[in-house]
C-alpha cells in the first residue's frame, strides 16, 4: 500500500507521460491494477456461493482510493490512506454486496462517517484511519429509496472485531429543489457494545450551481453516558465541469462530557478533476477552536490539507467508464 501511495503522489506531481507510445500511462495502469484487484477479490468471494465465472463487468460497482495529508498546530502533521469499494455478489443475490476498505471502524459502523461510496465524503476530520474492514451488505434493491438495509462484517485486526448493523432509509422530496433524508441505525460491535445513531440531512438545490446541505448526526452507545453529536452546514458551488468549491461551518461535541462542545469552526475546500475524469485533487483550509479539557484554553487553530483521489468502477453520469 505504501508503494501505491508513493506512485500516486509521484504521478500527481510529475504528470502522466509514458515512455512508450504503445503503453498506457502509469496513472491509467495504476487505476486498472486497483480495479483488477478489487474485482478479483469479489470473484473469489462469490465463487464460494456457486458462481466461479462471474465476469468483472458484473462484479465491480464503484470505489475510491485516496491519499491525503493535513497539518495544524493542534494535531501536527497527519496522513491518511483510504480505500472504499462496494462490489456486487450476483451468485448470492442481486441485492447483496461485498463492502471493504480502510477508515475509522467506529465511524463506518455507527454511520457518523459517510459510508456511502457514492455520497459526498466528509474528509480529513479524523486522520487516525488505520482500520481495515470487510463486510457483507444487503438492501431490498440496488437503488434503495426507502426501507431497511443490513450489514455485517469484521474489523481486520488481532483479535478480529465483528460488527452488525441495520439502517432504515427514509427520503422525502419537497418540490423539485428540497430533499429530506433520515437514517436511523442500530449497530453492535463485539468490544464496543450496542448503540443507536441518527443522521438527519436536508438538501436545497438553489440553482444549477449551488447546493445547500444541513447535516446532523447523533450517536448513543451502551457504555457511554452522553450523546456524541456533529452538526454541519455546507454550501457547494459548481465552478465548472472540472472544479467545485465548498464552504462549511461545523460544531461537534458530546453531552455529559467535561467539555460539551469539543470543536467548532469553518472550512473551505477546492476540488478539481486533473489528468483523468476519475482522478481528483482537493485542497482544504480551515479555522477551528478545539478544546477537550477544562484545563485547556480555547484558541484558534489554522489548518491546511491536500488529498488525491482515484475512482474506479462505474460511477453514475460518467461518460467513459473504465473496466
Amino acid at each position: 500500500m505504501r508503494r501505491l501511495v508513493l506512485v500516486l503522489i509521484g504521478i500527481a506531481m510529475a504528470g502522466c507521460a509514458s515512455s512508450k507510445p504503445d503503453k498506457l500511462p502509469l496513472l491509467d495502469r495504476t487505476q486498472q491494477a486497483v480495479h483488477g484487484i478489487t474485482a478479483g477479490t469479489a470473484r473469489k468471494v462469490d465463487s464460494f456461493f456457486g458462481s466461479a465465472d462471474v465476469e468483472e463487468e458484473a462484479t465491480i460497482s464503484r470505489g475510491r482510493l485516496s491519499v491525503g495529508t493535513q497539518y495544524d498546530e493542534y494535531n501536527d502533521l497527519k496522513k491518511r490512506v483510504r480505500l472504499k469499494a462496494r462490489v456486487a455478489l450476483p451468485a448470492i443475490n442481486d441485492r447483496t454486496s461485498l463492502i471493504f476498505g480502510s477508515g475509522d471502524a467506529n465511524e463506518l459502523v455507527d454511520g457518523s462517517g459517510d459510508d456511502e461510496v457514492d455520497s459526498l465524503p466528509s474528509r480529513f476530520k479524523d486522520f487516525d484511519d488505520e482500520d481495515w474492514l470487510l463486510g457483507i451488505g444487503y438492501a431490498r434493491d440496488a437503488n434503495l429509496k426507502r426501507g431497511w438495509s443490513f450489514g455485517a462484517g469484521v474489523e481486520l485486526k488481532t483479535p478480529m472485531e465483528p460488527y452488525i448493523r441495520a439502517t432504515y432509509r427514509w427520503n422525502k422530496p419537497f418540490g423539485d429543489d428540497w430533499l429530506w433524508r433520515v437514517r436511523p441505525r442500530i449497530f453492535a460491535q463485539s468490544q464496543r457494545g450496542a448503540g443507536l445513531s441518527l443522521t438527519n440531512t436536508l438538501d436545497h438545490a438553489m440553482n444549477a450551481n449551488w447546493l445547500l446541505r444541513s447535516r446532523t448526526i447523533a450517536v448513543v452507545e451502551e457504555d457511554v453516558e452522553g450523546v456524541a453529536w456533529t452538526s454541519k452546514l455546507i454550501a457547494y458551488q459548481n465552478l465548472s465541469d472540472e472544479s467545485a468549491m465548498s464552504y462549511a461551518i461545523y460544531s461537534t461535541g458530546e453531552t455529559d462530557c467535561e467539555v460539551p462542545v469539543r470543536d467548532y469552526g469553518i472550512e473551505l475546500r477546492y476540488r478539481r478533476q486533473i489528468l483523468r475524469e476519475w482522478f481528483f485533487v482537493e485542497f482544504l483550509t480551515y479555522l477551528s477552536w478545539p478544546r477537550e479539557f477544562l484545563s485547556e484554553k480555547r484558541e484558534p487553530v489554522v489548518g491546511v490539507g491536500i488529498e488525491f483521489e482515484m475512482q474506479f468502477g462505474h460511477w453514475p453520469g460518467r461518460a467513459g467508464q473504465q473496466n
